[in-house]
């Protein structure tokens, strides 16, 4: 334990120094004032309007940051040795990947609290919501960040960090789009289509599963038991996804 916990400060300390971090915590800075100059000459409910630019900034950002961070460090630690000077000291390598999720979902975890923080008060300048579900749609959608950094972290593993980024962005937008893909293997008359496109559902986390924002808001609050419902499902694809990283790292020649 005490293994993980060193990695995970190592993760979080490189992360925070990252300026990759900050520039996109600046560009949704800039998103949201803009989202406060439109919303300014609309008619209607402003601050709904500014909830729904907002989150779904929060939400791709995040999104963004979980890749770019998760893979860049991995990369990185892989380039300055870094990377082969811990696993020698580790008894097992799915150590290293627990504490280097463990760090980065710390750092993410701050800065979508922040962004969520900055959003809430440009709302509270225009008008009231139902501050109950926007909280609870800003924890499905912290509970999305973990699972994409969890996708990163499989990926992360390949040679090369164009490819790396490409793939798990492709799994983050197939993870959106899991219900459609099952609905097309229904519709087809094809016995394989329809096997290939169930395995991909079961296979694919389901991303939209645990989306609330498009009810944050707007209801007084979600049924407390769903949002439990998810949270479990989120917990168990990013177990299940670093299991399949952990397996992969521990027989994967780094020499």
């Amino acid at each position: 334990m005490q293994a993980i916990l060193e990695i995970a400060k190592l993760s979080f300390a490189d992360a925070i120094r990252n300026k990759v971090a900050y520039g996109v915590f600046t560009f949704l800075l800039l998103l949201l004032a803009t989202a406060s100059a439109l919303a300014s000459v609309t008619m209607g409910r402003t601050e709904l309007m500014i909830m729904d630019l907002g989150l779904g900034g929060i939400s791709i950002l995040g999104n963004l940051m979980a890749i770019i961070l998760t893979i860049q460090s991995l990369q990185q630690e892989r380039e300055s040795r870094t990377l082969y000077v811990l696993i020698t000291r580790l008894q097992g390598r799915w150590k290293y990947l627990v504490g280097k999720f463990l760090g980065l979902a710390a750092v993410l975890s701050i800065q979508m609290i922040m962004m969520c923080l900055i959003l809430s008060g440009c709302i509270a300048i225009f008008g009231h919501i139902f501050w109950l579900s926007f909280v609870q749609a800003c924890i499905t959608t912290l509970f999305e960040i973990y699972i994409v950094i969890a996708i990163a972290l499989l990926f992360a593993q390949s040679s090369s960090l164009f490819l790396a980024i490409l793939l798990t962005l492709a799994m983050d937008i197939a993870g959106r789009f899991t219900f459609v893909i099952q609905q097309l293997g229904e519709q087809s008359d094809s016995t394989l289509v329809q096997f290939f496109t169930q395995g991909m559902y079961y296979l694919l986390p389901n991303l939209e599963a645990i989306n609330l924002r498009n009810q944050a808001g707007y209801v007084a609050n979600i049924p407390w038991h769903e949002l439990i419902s998810m949270m479990t499902y989120s917990i168990s694809e990013i177990v299940f996804i670093l299991l399949i990283s952990a397996f992969i790292f521990g027989r994967k020649n780094l020499a």
